[in-house]
């Protein structure tokens, strides 16, 4: 088992920032249902959800890796100075890209809306999606020290603010009559207030810090292999949008993105994990059992994945009965697939990322996303015109399948990661539940709470372990 200090630092980060991103989802949640019944169609929300998919292609070669770059040589050093160097550096060069890519969308907005959206009428959702991007690029780099010194409190305040202030503004300007553009001067309006807000907190690590050349060259070596890694992740989660718009149109991209959208409740557990890992692991990286310690957080994570997916997927139907009206609810189809995803997403940066950021081969990252996202594409492509939404929403999960069990494979080899024979009987489960889904959803509540007991079977030992160590840590 973890060792009390490290599991306290683990659990506290896992935690507080769950609470965070609790707060962040929950407003979202809960207002979602207000903006569908205030925007005129699903093909409205369809074009919002194209402007971020377009923020999300062009953010990761404006960052060029550096966030997570700069999160690893920050901890390089004890040295005050140097860490105000690695911050200064990285911003500086985020900056310049940043504009760089934003002029080459404006430039050349007509060709870009009619690769995302199959017509050049929308050009000026391609610019809109440019200005998003300086600000959304910058405040990356920007409110990063905050993490890096881990001032967990500061995220609950802003990050409320920000989702609060983001939909109540959203519904305001959707009520005015702007439609989807509401939601799009919405969200550039609170992040240029976000961005401002980390300036004023963090200030000192980019004007008390100098560029420098060495720096910025051990950057580009940790965060250039990265970039491929982050447009495989807006593969994944993109190129099912692109594929449904140009062979359904924008009202089923409407559907499914109210279908992803709901389904980031899963993301509650795994942002929560993201904003505390990079502290955790790379603070414990020169611990002598860490193999064992991330092996462990890995499976641990894993089973809390699964227990979520076969708890929540029968509840789908009601969910969406419940929040939406109208065509909204098909969204329902797709939301277990989607739920299940970034769950896989939380277990591929458990065994891959940090293993592979430490030993600085980070291309071994991408090579593992890489068979995932072509599987995915393969998917949607084979899926779509057969099976609709529900095709792309299937495609994507398998997709993370694939690069988690790569990458569990390719860190086994190198002596870096171990999977357990009652962990991977417990994943062989989930496969077989998944399967049955495509049979008979009658079935599904019966079928779900059998596998829910005999998974709690397979771990009894461990949950009392559990139990008994939480209540340790929160005692100290």
């Amino acid at each position: 088992m973890i060792e009390l200090s490290r599991a306290k630092l683990f659990l506290e980060n896992f935690f507080a920032y769950g609470f965070i991103n609790i707060l962040n989802k929950i407003v979202p949640l809960i207002l979602l249902p207000v903006v569908t019944r205030l925007l005129p169609d699903t093909s409205a929300f369809g074009i919002f959800d194209m402007y971020n998919v377009i923020v999300g292609f062009a953010t990761p070669l404006a960052i060029l890796g550096l966030y997570d770059a700069m999160f690893r040589e920050f901890f390089e050093k004890d040295d005050q100075q140097y860490k105000y160097n690695v911050t200064a550096t990285a911003e500086r060069i985020v900056l310049v890209s940043s504009i760089i890519i934003t002029l080459v969308l404006m430039l050349f907005s007509k060709p870009f809306s009619s690769l995302f959206f199959s017509s050049d009428k929308y050009r000026d959702i391609v610019v809109y999606s440019g200005v998003a991007l300086i600000f959304s690029a910058n405040i990356s780099i920007i409110q990063a020290p905050t993490r890096m010194l881990n001032k967990r409190r500061i995220y609950v305040i802003s990050g409320l603010l920000q989702s609060l202030g983001y939909y109540l503004f959203a519904i305001l300007l959707i009520k005015l009559g702007f439609s989807y553009y509401g939601l799009i001067y919405a969200n550039i309006l609170t992040t240029v207030a976000l961005l401002v807000f980390f300036w004023f907190q963090n200030k000192n690590f980019f004007l008390d810090g100098k560029y420098d050349k060495a720096i910025a060259k051990e950057l580009f070596k940790i965060g250039l292999p990265l970039v491929p890694t982050f447009l495989i992740y807006w593969i994944y989660n993109s190129t099912d949008r692109i594929m449904i718009t140009n062979m359904l149109g924008t009202s089923q991209l409407g559907i499914y993105s109210i279908g992803a959208r709901l389904a980031q409740i899963s993301q509650l557990i795994y942002s929560a994990f993201a904003g505390g890992w990079s502290y955790f692991v790379f603070s414990t990286m020169k611990d002598e059992d860490h193999v064992e310690l991330v092996s462990r957080i890995f499976e641990y994570l894993g089973i809390v994945s699964f227990l979520s997916f076969l708890i929540i997927t029968p509840f789908s139907k009601f969910i969406f009965n419940l929040l939406f009206k109208g065509d909204y609810v098909d969204g329902a189809s797709v939301f277990p697939y989607l739920f299940f995803s970034p769950l896989l997403l939380m277990l591929f940066q458990t065994v891959a990322g940090g293993n592979f950021q430490i030993i600085k081969k980070t291309y071994l990252s991408t090579l593992c996303l890489s068979l995932g996202a072509g599987t995915n594409v393969l998917l949607n492509y084979l899926l779509i015109p057969r099976l609709g939404i529900v095709g792309a929403s299937i495609a994507t999960l398998v997709g993370y399948a694939i690069s988690v069990i790569v990458a569990v494979v390719v860190t086994q080899r190198m002596g870096l990661f171990r999977v357990t024979n009652r962990f991977i009987t417990s994943s062989i489960l989930i496969v077989a539940d998944i399967l049955l889904m495509q049979v008979n959803f009658a079935e599904l509540y019966i079928v779900n709470a059998i596998l829910v007991a005999v998974i709690f079977f397979i771990y009894r030992e461990d949950a009392k372990i559990v139990l008994k160590r939480l209540q340790t840590v929160w005692k100290v």
